[in-house]
């Protein structure tokens, strides 16, 4: 059967793969095999295990915080900085919970501070942009008289530090039962922050 986006599949195939056997223990040929094409076919598409890889985490990179959870409505409920911060949590804890983000981060969590090629894949760099987001937001808080004046980048940590806490207890698996419990510790995890740091 020939699929109308093989590139897509291959990719799909081999997260599947590096998630379940770590990218030494997976090879071209199960990867071929998963996608239904014969090993030397996945050359066509790719030149190496390394640049399959390198796909995975630029597409994974590409699903940016702020594309994907900042949205208008979430922006504007910036009036009310309790609620959007909990609203802002409980989106980027449904971005996590897909099943592509959980094999990402089983992923990350197997590959953690491995070279591959040229690209050691960290946690630190998969959350730089989440930091940066939340930065913007505690300046912002702070220069309109909102919370405490604090050190922003301290803040950003604090706040995420938590949520991917949960994210790797909770969300590194194959359960999708966990859901009703990290909103529950996420709401819990925001009313502390924010206690701490209004005005």
């Amino acid at each position: 059967m020939k699929y109308p986006n093989t590139k897509k599949l291959i990719l799909e195939k081999a997260l599947d793969y590096f998630t379940q056997k770590g990218y030494s223990g997976a090879s071209i040929r199960q990867i071929a095999r998963a996608v239904g094409i014969r090993e030397s076919a996945i050359y066509n598409h790719y030149k190496s295990k390394e640049e399959i890889f390198n796909a995975i985490l630029a597409e994974f990179k590409s699903r940016t915080i702020s594309k994907n959870i900042l949205s208008d409505d979430l922006l504007e409920e910036l009036d009310n900085p309790e609620k959007f911060l909990k609203d802002f949590a409980k989106k980027l804890v449904d971005h996590w919970n897909t099943e592509d983000e959980k094999k990402f981060i089983r992923l990350l969590l197997m590959e953690q501070f491995t070279k591959i090629g040229s690209k050691e894949l960290s946690t630190t760099e998969y959350l730089t942009e989440l930091r940066s987001i939340c930065k913007l937001i505690f300046s912002e808080m702070i220069k309109n008289g909102i919370i405490k004046k604090l050190d922003p980048n301290f803040l950003a940590d604090e706040f995420t530090a938590y949520l991917f806490l949960l994210r790797t207890e909770y969300m590194s698996g194959s359960n999708n039962t966990a859901a009703p419990r990290i909103y529950e510790l996420s709401n819990r995890h925001i009313e502390f922050i924010w206690n701490s740091i209004k005005i």
